[in-house]
Order: C-alpha cells, then structure tokens, then sequence
C-alpha cells in the first residue's frame, strides 16, 4: 500500500467502516482457525471488525492498517485488552514475534511485491500456525466505475427489504460516492488464474475457495 491508498482510506473511512460492519461476515476465518489459540495478526485490519471478532477466540491480537483515520475507529469503538493497533503499512510488514494465526481481508491487492510479504508472513507463523486470506479477483484487471455504481443499483431495493429505507440510502451514497469511486478506479485486482498461480507457487499445498468476485486462501506452517 502507499499513501494515496492511505489517503483514500482516511477520506472514507467512517462509512467504510458503517457499510462494512453491516454488511460484513467473518465466518470464513472463524471456520478456518489455528488450532493453537494465543496471538492473531491482523494485516490491514481497517476499523478492526474481524480483529474485534478474533479477540474473542484468542489470547492476544495485533491489528495493522495503513489509515490512522481507520485505527482511530478501532480504538474508539473496538477496543479490548487483548487486541492492539498498530499503524503499519503491509509493504513494511515487520515484527520479532510469532503468531498462531495471520489473516487479511481484501488487503492483498494493494500491496506491492505479494510473494515477498507472503515469505515474511510464512516466517512469522508458528508451527503448525495458519494464514488465511480473503481477497478480491476479477477477469478484468480494473473494472469500470459505472459497473461499481449499477451494482449499487441493483443492491438498493434488496437493501430496502433487509434493512430500511434510511439504511439502504447510506449504503448506496457510500457506494457512489466520489472518494469511494476514486479509490476503486485505482486497484488493480489479479485474475482467478493468476491468482492460484502467484499464491500456489508461494503457498505450497494452500487451499483455494472461490467465492464470487472473492477468492480465499487457508495455509497451514506444517
């Protein structure tokens, strides 16, 4: 990441923050934890909504992020004993302990030399310790704008039925909106296939669970 992405993260980070803990799941990482329970890395943990979830399955965790504004939000609604947040970037990825569990969510595609983090990340799992990672892939290497904004669209009268009126309103302004598009109009995302193949070959016997426009990753330090 770099500090336009950190930029961009700043300037929509509290309804990032209200869009994504609606809408968000952790069930794939709760299904797929360590089997030792004591330290979780989370690499860019934004406003801290899995690290919170995590704290609650492990001794201690460690949350990363790019965007002060975005910590600033973890702090002041996510906070625990156990977890601490630290503004890192992932390029720089750098610490002397060890964890039982890694993972990240749709980080990855920002970061710029993914086999050399993913070599850092391998070193510092425990024995037996897992990273599992969620990640975006696309055909399309950055999709249109007006692709993003008909999504929008089309996701606003189901939201209506899900949530309310008021609600689905501030998700679509939060999907639509200038800063928000800026910064989707500025990743680059990899392609299913080269994504098995840049993680496979670095991942040695990693798990893949393709997931729509996701993609998921489950490896064990064996």
């Amino acid at each position: 990441m770099n500090s336009l992405v950190n930029k961009q993260f700043d300037k929509v980070a509290e309804e990032y923050d209200f869009v994504t803990e609606l809408l968000n799941n952790n069930d794939f990482f709760i299904s797929n934890m360590s089997s030792q329970r004591n330290t979780v890395l989370d690499v860019g943990c934004g406003s801290g909504i899995l690290a919170l979830e995590l704290s609650k399955h492990y001794k201690d965790v460690i949350g990363i992020d790019i965007s002060e504004q975005m910590l600033s939000i973890a702090n002041l609604k996510r906070k625990k004993e156990n977890i601490q947040y630290i503004n890192m970037d992932a390029n720089k990825l750098n610490f002397n302990n060890k964890f039982d569990f890694i993972v990240s969510r749709t980080t990855f595609h920002h970061l710029s030399d993914v086999p050399t983090i993913l070599n850092k990340i391998k070193a510092l799992l425990n024995k037996n310790g897992r990273f599992v990672i969620l990640d975006n892939v696309s055909e399309v290497e950055t999709p249109a704008t007006y692709g993003y904004i008909l999504g929008a669209l089309l996701e606003f009268i189901p939201n209506c039925f899900k949530y309310n009126i008021h609600t689905s309103v501030r998700v679509f302004k939060h999907s639509t909106s200038k800063h928000w598009l800026e910064h989707l109009s500025s990743d680059k995302y990899l392609s299913e296939q080269k994504y098995k193949e840049i993680y496979g070959q670095n991942l040695p016997n990693c798990t893949f669970f393709s997931m729509g426009c996701f993609m998921g990753i489950v490896w064990e330090n064996k």
